[in-house]
């Protein structure tokens, strides 16, 4: 296995963080990164400055002179709506970000399975652990089900350009293992597999996760240095490190850091947490 990060480890949303962070550009990141023992990156999409094919050649050129993979590409989306044009706008947003994947050479495109947005504050979503009640007069089902004819399409263009697709146990409709499975299973394509977010299940942590391993393409290993924003969940990664083995798993296990503590002390120290596991599992 090798370490890497996302660069939202450096660069956090507005609701946490330290000072100085909103200000970093992905440029920066990725010169910064190397210092810290990290063989990679997970870039936001959402932090890109442009879509332009001149900057994303210059964010490849900037890896490639700091020996540092882009191992995967992060989006934001939302499949779960009733309009039909607005889930159609949701998948043409992804297919133009595999294009610009294939361009950056990332194998991995992270994404969502969304939510049905009936509790609008964030802060609010993680104090009812990322479950929130569907749309009057749908069902959960539905959801599911526009998830998986958008997903099929999306996995169509992914495989054709030797991208894998991770869906991430994520709030809203995989705040569960069994919501990852029902749209995996339903969509039925190599090219959509796991991405195993080891912060994300708050109740029955490690039965959950053993669910998701086999299916696994990336791994984001969540550390909380300093206290968490949120919650402070203590993970055992030797135990997760042993049960990534046990399937198989050989990938990049991708920090997502989400403390009070400075990035530049707290991603040093996860990777070294992280490299012990590695060796004693």
């Amino acid at each position: 296995m090798r370490i890497g990060s996302s660069s939202y480890s450096f660069k956090r949303f507005s609701y946490g963080g330290t000072e100085g962070e909103e200000e970093k550009t992905l440029l920066e990141i990725i010169e910064e990164a190397p210092k810290y023992g990290l063989d990679g990156l997970e870039l936001l999409a959402v932090q890109f400055a442009s879509e332009d094919r001149k900057y994303i050649n210059e964010l490849k050129q900037k890896a490639v002179a700091n020996a540092l993979d882009i191992y995967a590409l992060s989006l934001h989306h939302n499949f779960v709506n009733p309009d039909s044009k607005i889930r159609k706008e949701q998948v043409d947003f992804v297919l133009r970000w595999l294009d610009h994947a294939k361009a950056l050479g990332a194998p991995i495109v992270r994404v969502f399975g969304g939510r049905w947005g009936t509790v609008a504050n964030f802060t609010e979503l993680m104090a009812r652990n990322g479950l929130e009640e569907p749309l009057p007069g749908y069902e959960y089902e539905e959801g599911i089900e526009w998830n998986i004819q958008a997903f099929k399409e999306c996995a169509k263009k992914a495989e054709d350009l030797g991208i894998v697709l991770a869906l991430e146990n994520h709030w809203g409709l995989t705040y569960s293992a069994q919501g990852v499975l029902d749209i995996l299973n339903g969509v039925d394509s190599p090219a959509l597999k796991v991405a195993l977010d080891c912060g994300n299940f708050l109740e029955n942590t490690y039965e959950q996760l053993e669910m998701l391993a086999p299916h696994a393409a990336l791994v984001h290993a969540k550390c909380y240095h300093g206290g968490g924003i949120f919650y402070t969940l203590d993970i055992d990664y030797p135990r997760v490190v042993r049960m990534l083995k046990d399937v198989g798993y050989n990938g990049y296990l991708s920090i997502e850091y989400e403390g009070k503590a400075d990035p530049s002390t707290a991603i040093p120290a996860q990777v070294q947490l992280l490299e012990q596991a590695i060796r004693r599992s």
